[in-house]
């Protein structure tokens, strides 16, 4: 239990970038990939989210997490069949982060998917949201990524979410979608306009 509750310390710290860094700095990135590999249900899905997070936050911290080990780790929490849906997707947000900030690193098309599972759901514990922020992440990173957009569908769920988010009035997530879109080599998104 102190073992999950300290991973959970550690990714609600690693939302700002210098407590990301300063955690680096401390040796956290190979506990927390520890964690990953070899703890528990909880203390795994912690760590993948304190990753994550971390490397949202200070995108030079990729560099310990590769480094350490962690894109294998994070690929087999990904695709292990006894994780549950959250953990999954937790390693997936954390594989998609890592390769907006690698352009050496792909991300496979098993996590693209899981992370636009995402999407057409309710929000759920915050788990849409992160979705959204690692996916537009990726897609304004670099164009190369185009073609394994297409082939998953992604490029018709960023449309969706464009179109969806500019009628909530969310213009500043619109914005982002086209910023992603326009990365992708895809046209903006037509919106209505108020008559």
């Amino acid at each position: 239990a102190q073992k999950e509750d300290a991973a959970g310390v550690l990714r609600n710290l690693a939302h700002n970038d210098d407590n990301s860094v300063a955690i680096a700095a401390a040796g956290g990135i190979q506990v927390l990939i520890a964690l990953a590999r070899d703890g528990t249900e909880g203390q795994k899905g912690g760590a993948a989210l304190a990753l994550s997070n971390m490397i949202e936050a200070a995108p030079g911290t990729h560099e310990g997490v590769v480094e350490a080990g962690g894109v294998a780790v994070l690929s087999s929490l990904a695709q292990e069949a006894s994780a549950s849906d959250d953990c999954k997707l937790a390693a997936a947000i954390a594989l998609v982060y890592l390769a907006s900030t690698c352009p050496d690193l792909t991300a496979d098309d098993t996590c693209l998917s899981l992370l636009l599972s995402r999407l057409d759901q309710p929000e759920e514990n915050g788990w849409r949201r992160d979705s959204i922020n690692a996916l537009l992440a990726l897609a304004t990173s670099s164009s190369a990524c185009a073609e394994q957009w297409h082939r998953v569908g992604g490029v018709a769920a960023l449309q969706a979410l464009a179109r969806a988010t500019a009628e909530e009035g969310v213009e500043r997530q619109a914005e982002r979608c086209d910023e992603a879109l326009v990365s992708l080599g895809v046209r903006r998104v037509r919106r209505r306009t108020a008559a």
